[in-house]
């Protein structure tokens, strides 16, 4: 009795250090943010003084400026992430990632410029013409303002993850569909389209809440709860007849649906007698030097020869950490706990003789740095590709 409750009261310390030590990181992040922009503050009001900066600091002016430039920087900073987000991350516009990145880097200069040439036209309405384009501006302050903005929009392309602010990718819009008469015959069809809006309705800020689907040792498998009630149709049903679950994930980007039809097209093969395997096949792959370790979906384990390039060049293949990337299939992402990932209950009991708790729980763990990589995922969701998780790796 004594060894429950301080195992319980161990768990509950951990957690609140755990949770403490990233409340005072952030806090640390937002310090270190304001920090930046007071320096960069000084540099825009300053630079142009050359030699004679105290003169403009005695300007009773001078404090109100700078302290509305540090707020506007901040400003700059949460609207750059989200351009980026926009444009970027959920590949508005192209699905090339140069392009992608073009059409970002100009937008965002382009938007930021003209907010703050309408600041500059407020704050001095006495200057004829329009003051950022300007000789006097543009020959002086321009040249201090706008290094800043190119090297930050440039900073938050190749480090998403230290923005100011993250932004969730946008929620998907959830397609409402009239319920059925209970008296009226329905098809599975339509049941499972059904099933599919209630599991779209539960994604939120970017973060996929769907139920897991559950499948046995038979290989046979069980819907959602809001679809278990047509278990005996569908097993009833032609065993060839999977359109349904293609239909689910296809309209409403049910991943629990698309893994039962994928496993179930699925032919396994003793692993002796396999040269490959898909990445449909690989749970967690933990990259080492010239190989990588597979923990497999069906509680196996290999080793396959395959290059960093080649892991990232997969989408559904995510890096979470610095040698571990997780097949986002079969993962989600709870939404009380949002740094970190649960696994399918059925493929999680088939990996726990290889992987014991303290063991999983660290490779799946998503490191801060790379916690970005969880958003970006959510956020191209709708343009994935299944066949890519029909990639062929070659084992060692």
């Amino acid at each position: 009795m004594l060894s429950q409750k301080l195992k319980k009261s161990k768990r509950l310390f951990s957690y609140l250090l755990k949770d403490t030590s990233l409340r005072w990181g952030r806090i640390l992040h937002y310090v270190i943010y304001l920090f930046l922009c007071t320096i960069c503050s000084l540099w825009i009001n300053l630079g142009s003084a050359g030699l004679e900066p105290a003169d403009r600091m005695a300007s009773k002016r001078f404090i109100p400026v700078w302290i509305g430039t540090v707020l506007l920087l901040l400003v700059y900073a949460i609207l750059i992430k989200y351009i980026h987000t926009a444009l970027v991350t959920r590949q508005r516009f192209s699905s090339n990632t140069k392009l992608n990145f073009i059409i970002y880097f100009v937008y965002a200069l382009c938007i930021i410029l003209a907010i703050h040439g309408l600041i500059l036209e407020v704050l001095l309405p006495d200057k004829p013409g329009l003051v950022l384009l300007s000789y006097a501006y543009l020959s002086t302050d321009f040249w201090f303002f706008f290094p800043v903005v190119l090297l930050y929009t440039l900073f938050i392309h190749k480090f998403p993850e230290w923005a100011l602010i993250q932004w969730p990718p946008f929620s998907q819009m959830t397609i409402h569909m009239a319920v059925p008469d209970p008296a009226a015959p329905v098809k599975p069809k339509m049941l499972l389209l059904q099933a599919g809006s209630v599991d779209s309705a539960r994604q939120s800020a970017g973060k996929n809440r769907d139920s897991f689907v559950q499948i046995g040792s038979s290989g046979t498998a069980a819907l959602p709860d809001a679809a278990t009630p047509l278990d005996p149709m569908i097993t009833q049903a032609d065993e060839t007849s999977l359109d349904p679950l293609l239909i689910l994930w296809q309209c409403e980007r049910n991943r629990p649906a698309l893994m039962v039809y994928l496993l179930r097209q699925l032919k396994e093969e003793e692993l002796s007698g396999q040269k490959t395997i898909k990445c449909l096949q690989a749970v967690i792959i933990v990259k080492e030097q010239r190989s990588a370790d597979v923990y497999r979906h069906d509680g196996k384990f290999c080793r396959i020869d395959v290059t960093t390039k080649v892991l990232q060049a997969n989408p559904w293949l995510v890096k979470i950490s610095a040698k571990v990337y997780v097949n986002m299939l079969y993962f989600r992402v709870p939404v009380n706990r949002p740094t970190e990932l649960e696994l399918n209950e059925s493929i999680r009991s088939e990996l726990q003789r290889l992987l014991p708790e303290k063991r999983f729980k660290k490779l799946v763990t998503p490191s801060r740095a790379l916690s970005s990589n969880l958003n970006e995922f959510w956020g191209i969701l709708k343009t994935l590709d299944e066949t890519k998780l029909d990639e062929e790796f070659n084992l060692v």
